[in-house]
């Protein structure tokens, strides 16, 4: 059980020193998609596989991750680390409660532009009533 808690700290201390070099802009768009998808309520589809949205969201940011340096924009983050399975190659993909599916890659370009022009805003960026 120490150990597991060794490494859980590691790895969190870790992931906050590579986001840490992103600029908090692109963290912040970073951090904004991740929720998007948290909050769906829709299933990520990887490798054949159908998992719920909080699964999809950890395992994006493993990918995150172990990406470090090379991704510095939320756009490096949708490209590198959105688009498909390292493992298979695979297209990931989204479904969402009526129905539809699409590949997350493109859903999440267009939440990014929306949030880009003022469209969506992000819930740590929102006025305090």
């Amino acid at each position: 059980m120490k150990k597991w808690v060794t490494g859980t700290l590691v790895f969190a201390l870790a992931a906050f020193a590579v986001a840490a070099s992103r600029p908090a802009e692109e963290q912040s768009k970073i951090d904004w998609l991740l929720d998007q998808i948290g909050g769906s309520g829709a299933i990520f589809i990887r490798n054949g596989q159908e998992y719920e949205a909080k699964k999809a969201v950890s395992h994006l940011k493993q990918k995150l991750w172990f990406a470090g340096r090379r991704v510095q924009t939320a756009r490096d983050f949708i490209a590198g680390c959105a688009t498909h399975s390292e493992q298979s190659g695979k297209t990931y993909e989204i479904r969402f409660a009526d129905g539809k599916q699409r590949r997350l890659a493109e859903w999440l370009n267009e939440r990014l532009a929306e949030l880009e022009k003022g469209k969506a805003v992000p819930e740590k960026a929102a006025p305090k009533k």
